[in-house]
């Protein structure tokens, strides 16, 4: 007799959440508040993916080679693609003309990018061994790692109740690259953790902090957050600029 496969639950919960969660798509107002509603999410997620690159940045610098480097390595290349294929989408929706959006996005990178570039000094420091730093890196990139899945989960569903396929499947892609970051770092806990304990307990030191290039890689970072939020003001002023003249073109008219 043939066995009858079991429908993964939370699959099969995920597939009914979107069959049921739509919206009237042929109402304007619907539909004009559901699509303002996924770009404020979008916004929100390009802000993340700007603080995480920072963050990864100066994680790496006090990395010694190895696999949890490589993942450090390969994760910042899939980051800064993120980004970029994010406000591509944002682009694609029209986003550039709202200033609503445009300074929520400014925002959430600025201040992102400055909050990673306060933490790197401090993650530097902390703990009493390089291998202790290590993990309590891991930790905190795992924990970023999990809030992003949630992150693209949400955009995904939204995406969803109002129609947009095209970025639900941005959302998916983006989170499958994020759940394979999650199990890959999950995975080298245990051996930084021996590490960690090793170094404390034993006297095993393993790592030193000061052979990385952790300072100078820092002052690369600070370098390139000051450009980018000087960018990023930039662009706020431009776009500010053209909906005043825009404003001042439908109030003559």
């Amino acid at each position: 007799m043939p066995q009858t496969r079991r429908r993964n639950t939370t699959t099969s919960k995920r597939d009914d959440a979107q069959t049921q969660t739509q919206i009237n798509t042929e109402d304007i107002g619907q539909l004009e508040a559901g699509r303002s509603l996924l770009v404020q999410m979008l916004q929100e997620a390009h802000g993340a993916e700007a603080f995480a690159g920072t963050t990864l940045q100066a994680h790496i610098a006090m990395t010694p080679e190895g696999p949890y480097r490589s993942i450090l390595e390969r994760h910042l290349v899939e980051t800064r693609d993120q980004a970029q294929r994010l406000q591509e989408r944002l682009d694609q929706l029209g986003a550039s003309r709202s200033l609503v959006s445009q300074a929520f996005g400014v925002a959430s990178t600025a201040v992102g990018t400055g909050i990673a570039l306060s933490k790197g000094p401090i993650d530097m420091i902390r703990g009493k061994a390089g291998e202790e730093k290590l993990v309590k890196n891991a930790k905190d990139e795992i924990t970023t790692e999990a809030q992003e899945i949630a992150t693209y989960d949400a955009v995904e569903q939204t995406a969803r109740a109002i129609g947009d396929v095209t970025t639900a499947e941005l959302a998916v892609s983006i989170r499958e690259e994020e759940q394979r970051t999650f199990d890959a770092l999950r995975e080298q806990l245990p051996t930084l953790v021996t590490a960690m304990v090793r170094a404390i307990a034993a006297g095993d030191a393993s790592y030193d902090a000061s052979e990385t290039g952790a300072a100078q890689v820092a002052k690369g970072v600070a370098k390139q957050v000051r450009e980018e939020a000087t960018e990023l003001r930039d662009e706020a002023r431009e776009e500010a600029s053209e909906l005043r003249d825009s404003a001042e073109k439908t109030g003559r008219a």
